[in-house]
């Protein structure tokens, strides 16, 4: 069950004071309707409330008392009358004025102001306005109590005939009261039964139903009302629209606020002209104390010597402790200051170091930059320049080879005969392959041309054979050299349009900066391998230096040349304090990086060595001995157990391997069963076998210098005796003079198998 809650009813005292308030007071000497009123109000006091209230109607309904501002009196019937309104405050300024008596009465009734009259209403005239009163004189209750609960109180105070309405609602309270007491229910003040007959609706209320309040009339600020706009311009538009509804309720609160204050100053002035004004707040006077006297203090021993001597002494050692300790935190801050002016000066080296190196690295990188920019352009045309050398240098290796080969080809075919599948462009025909034909003559009397020329002298037969043979003849001769010398013009020519002179000789320019880079920031250097990085800088001009250079054939060793040089002594710097004679005439050590001379041989020069081995002639003793002395060089450098070194030998090795194998093919056609035999008697096959024995003579002797490099030189060396000369000093050992050759090949021959010993001794 739900109880609803009797909203409260004003009572008939209530309404009856609510009319009687808005009547203007009696004794009110501004109008003379008023005192009649006043009068007329005084006759029905004895009557009941409700007569009262009939009188008041009637009253209101008859003629009242008019107020004119400029008007005719006497056109009041037709003019509606202005009844003024009393507020609160007049009201009560009515009732705390006590010029309502017999005598004012009467001297109001009769018009007449006699001396004690207006002594009187002198005396009665407040010279000020007279202070609000709270306090009611017989309830002790504020007057804003007494406003705000008026109804309440009237009720409660004032003893009236009850009306119909207030007779009903005791009868519905005891009715309530019976039927609680009946089901055994204690009613409450707002208990409501509720009958056991059905009803046709629910009983209970709804929030909104009850307060009145419910979700529609919050709409507006719950949200419900709100509306999901689509498109661009909707949004706009109700964008617009809340732009303008909130400029209105700030523009309402704006009027609101100047409204109220407009209100506040009207009523401020209403009081003042009513002449009710606050009470001010009253000074507190202030009591002066009288006299008080000064307390004697109490008496107290005359201190001794020895205590104050004491006190004295413990002051003494305080100020003492305080001194030290002060001296203590001097000393410390002056400690302090000390490490942080320290402090401060390594701050500053630190800050001018960092910027001196920015600096430095700037310029650093603009260098590194142009040198990039020099490179990438002079780096192709330096590669064009050396495939052009070594092109020259292979067609002339190529045609010595030819012609070595042309000349064993002769010799095998005037002592063993000639090989089936021997085809050659100089001899297409039948006649021309033969032993003893024109174009092999032809050859070989070129061959005796050239020995002649080379040695100024007629050729001798002891010494065919033994002589190298790898020049080329005149005209090729001339023309390779013209090539040669093509070749170092264009090397000139790369750096002939360069003006700087750090980009022209890597000296004054790299080698510069980079041992200003080690010198400055060692740390640095190392980090970013500084050393490699001047090997790859430094490798352009290395290049250009080494064009046209031929290990085997030119008389300058590595140690020769300029980058070689530069390098070395940039690996071994001097230090500042190597100055006296003794430093001067030892060599520096090597630097943390290592001999940058090394890096350049294993980057540079073993590529360059293992392509100058393919010109290579194994005939030839003095490119085997120029050979032989780089190759040592490099190993030094590098050391023996380095790989690239080991590939370099083995590169030397497979030359002769190859060579060896071509010759011994060469051998074994010229003696198998379908080659074309020689004639059984022949003067030139004795000469034609020494000249073939006296070249091996060379290969072996040749191959005997890399004995100790190489393993595989014991092996080779009896595959040449083995395949190569064994047919050739068989066939000729008897007549031909073939153990003269063969005790020759003996004595260059070292550690050859007992068959093979044997054989060149007893020629089986």
């Amino acid at each position: 069950m739900f109880i609803k809650r009797a909203r409260p009813r004003p009572s008939a005292r209530a309404r009856t004071r609510d009319v009687e308030d808005e009547e203007p007071a009696a004794s009110s000497p501004l109008a003379e309707s008023g005192a009649a009123a006043a009068e007329e109000g005084g006759e029905d006091e004895a009557g009941s409330v409700l007569n009262r209230v009939k009188a008041k109607k009637k009253g209101m309904k008859g003629k009242g008392g008019r107020l004119s501002f400029a008007g005719d009196v006497d056109s009041g019937d037709s003019s509606t009358a202005f009844k003024q309104k009393k507020s609160l405050l007049s009201q009560a300024l009515r009732a705390s004025t006590p010029i309502a008596s017999s005598q004012a009465a009467a001297a109001s009734s009769s018009q007449s102001y006699s001396a004690e009259y207006l002594s009187e209403l002198k005396a009665a005239t407040p010279t000020r306005a007279p202070a609000a009163d709270d306090d009611d004189d017989s309830g002790n209750l504020s007057r804003a109590a007494r406003d705000k609960y008026a109804s309440v109180i009237d009720a409660d105070s004032a003893a009236g005939i009850p009306d119909p309405v207030a007779i009903a609602a005791a009868k519905n309270r005891r009715k309530a009261v019976v039927e609680a007491k009946r089901h055994g229910i204690e009613p409450g003040e707002d208990f409501i039964s509720l009958g056991k007959e059905p009803h046709p609706e629910s009983r209970l209320m709804r929030e909104e139903d009850e307060g009145e309040d419910g979700d529609e009339d919050l709409a507006d600020y719950t949200g419900a009302n709100d509306r999901l706009y689509l498109g661009k311009n909707a949004n706009k538009r109700a964008a617009q629209r809340l732009k303008g509804e909130i400029g209105e309720l700030i523009e309402d609160h704006e009027m609101e606020s100047e409204s109220d204050e407009e209100t506040r100053e009207w009523e401020r002035s209403l009081v003042e002209r009513g002449g009710v004004q606050q009470d001010a707040p009253k000074p507190q006077k202030v009591k002066t104390a009288g006299y008080i006297p000064t307390p004697i203090p109490a008496s107290r021993p005359v201190p001794t010597i020895s205590s104050a001597v004491g006190r004295i002494e413990q002051r003494m050692a305080a100020l003492k402790a305080t001194t030290e300790e002060h001296e203590r935190n001097l000393e410390n801050a002056t400690r302090e200051l000390v490490l942080l002016e320290e402090q401060e000066r390594d701050l500053r080296k630190q800050v001018e170091s960092t910027e001196g190196k920015r600096a430095w690295v700037e310029e650093f990188q603009g260098w590194v930059e142009t040198l990039g920019h020099f490179l990438e352009e002079k780096v192709p045309l330096l590669d064009v320049i050396e495939k052009d050398a070594n092109r020259f240098a292979q067609e002339r290796a190529e045609r010595i080879s030819v012609r070595r080969a042309g000349d064993d080809s002769d010799d095998l075919a005037l002592v063993l005969g000639v090989a089936a599948n021997q085809t050659r462009p100089e001899e297409q025909s039948a006649s021309e392959s033969a032993p003893n034909s024109d174009a092999r003559k032809i050859r070989r009397q070129a061959h005796a041309d050239r020995r002649a020329r080379r040695r100024g002298i007629v050729a001798a037969p002891d010494d065919d054979g033994l002589s190298t043979d790898d020049e080329l003849d005149g005209d090729l001769a001339d023309d390779y050299e013209a090539a040669q010398h093509e070749i170092e013009r264009r090397v000139h020519g790369l750096l002939e349009d360069v003006k700087a002179e750090d980009l022209r000789d890597p000296e004054v320019g790299a080698a510069v900066r980079f041992a200003e880079w080690r010198k400055r920031y060692p740390e640095e250097y190392e980090g970013a391998f500084g050393g490699l990085s001047l090997v790859q800088a430094w490798e352009f001009w290395a290049r250009g230096e080494m064009v046209g250079w031929d290990p085997v054939r030119s008389d300058a060793t590595l140690d020769s040349f300029r980058w070689y040089r530069g390098l070395y002594e940039y690996s071994r710097p001097r230090m500042e304090d190597d100055d006296d004679d003794d430093a001067m005439d030892l060599e520096p050590d090597v630097a943390p990086e290592g001999d940058q001379a090394v890096e350049m041989v294993s980057k540079l020069v073993v590529p360059n060595l293992l392509s100058a081995l393919e010109k290579y002639d194994p005939y030839s003793a003095r490119q085997t001995r120029k050979l032989r002395d780089v190759v040592d060089f490099v190993g030094m450098l590098l050391g023996e157990d380095h790989r690239k070194y080991q590939d370099l030998v083995r590169c030397v090795i497979g030359v002769y391997s190859s060579h060896i194998a071509s010759l011994a093919t060469a051998v074994a056609g010229a003696a198998g069963p379908i080659a074309t035999r020689a004639p059984p008697y022949n003067p030139a096959a004795r000469s034609a076998m020494q000249r073939f024995v006296r070249r091996r003579i060379k290969l072996l002797a040749n191959l005997g210098q890399w004995r100790r490099l190489a393993l595989d030189v014991k092996d080779l060396t009896a595959r040449v005796v083995s395949l190569t000369l064994r047919p050739m000093l068989a066939k000729t050992w008897s007549e031909g003079g073939g153990d003269e050759m063969g005790a020759k090949v003996l004595a260059v021959a070292k550690e050859l198998p007992p068959n093979l010993v044997q054989f060149l001794q007893t020629g089986r």
